[in-house]
């Protein structure tokens, strides 16, 4: 018999509407499949997937709560600074603006490492990568596959990221992004809650992060999240977490971060138990 998995709810998780592979509406029907008490969309810098899952997930013995999840600008970090808005009011004005603006960030980067693609002699156009990705906004990765089709010498999207896209490749800029601050306060403008996602990707910077995202009125951290790629060292980094959560007086989340393109990702395998989730609601009510 395989291992059982005991299912948590899950609050962060992404649709089609970003980078996702099922629909909001498949995402509904497996958090169902999966005895979820309750799950959260949390698109990149996207609410698009939100209106549909919220009519979907009604009756359906399942809480659905509406999320986003906005870059912040990474300074001078490798790393990108990920923040979740939980509860969120997606029809809110600031959302949308706010939305708008990443979006322009996110056309200007694109258009920065195609120009320079072309420069180191890869025939590319911004207009390609739109028709590929099949939505306004894309990614590194839709550049990446392009590179891949037309470039017989890339034999994977890893390659392609070594040498050209990635931050030692010959073709990166470092992308972006709203302020911490600005992220923060949108967020809470729109009814929601501010959680720093999946902190141990900072590695080193991690607490200075914390600090500035305390600084700025942030009021929640990840604390059970995959991180696979840490093997052994991941259940103490958890825990280092949630010590840190406690000491800060942060509230808790955590997801799977779920993107349904993973081998042995499953929705529902990290996340909050349902008395973290209570406290977490409680916290958001007020």
């Amino acid at each position: 018999m395989g291992e059982i998995i005991l299912m948590k709810i899950d609050l962060h998780v992404h649709s089609t509407a970003s980078d996702g592979k099922f629909t909001p509406e498949e995402l509904v029907d497996l958090a169902v499949k999966n005895n979820l008490k309750a799950f959260a969309i949390t698109d990149h810098d996207n609410i698009d997937g939100l209106k549909s899952a919220v009519e979907y997930a009604k009756n359906r013995n399942m809480e659905f709560i509406p999320g986003i999840e906005f870059s912040a600008n990474p300074g001078d970090l490798a790393k990108e600074i990920h923040i979740v808005g939980l509860f969120i009011d997606h029809n809110h004005k600031k959302i949308k603006e706010l939305i708008l603006k990443q979006r322009e960030f996110g056309i200007t980067h694109n258009k920065k490492i195609i120009k320079k693609l072309n420069d180191l002699g890869y025939e590319i156009t911004y207009e390609e990568a739109l028709k590929e990705s099949g939505k306004e906004s894309f990614g590194r990765p839709t550049i990446a596959q392009i590179l891949l089709k037309k470039y017989s010498q890339f034999k994977d999207r890893k390659q392609v990221f070594n040498e050209l896209l990635g931050k030692e490749g010959k073709a990166f800029f470092k992308s972006e992004s709203s302020s911490i601050e600005e992220i923060i306060n949108t967020i809470q403008d729109s009814k929601g809650i501010a959680i720093l996602a999946h902190p141990a990707y900072l590695f080193e910077n991690a607490e200075t992060v914390i600090k500035d995202f305390l600084k700025f009125g942030g009021e929640g951290l990840e604390v059970d999240c995959p991180y696979e790629s840490f093997g052994e060292e991941a259940q103490s980094l958890r825990e280092k977490f949630r010590k840190i959560a406690k000491e800060n007086n942060l509230v808790i989340s955590g997801g799977t971060d779920f993107h349904g393109d993973k081998e042995g990702s499953i929705i529902g395998s990290f996340g909050l138990s349902e008395d973290e989730f209570k406290k977490l609601k409680s916290y958001a009510k007020k």
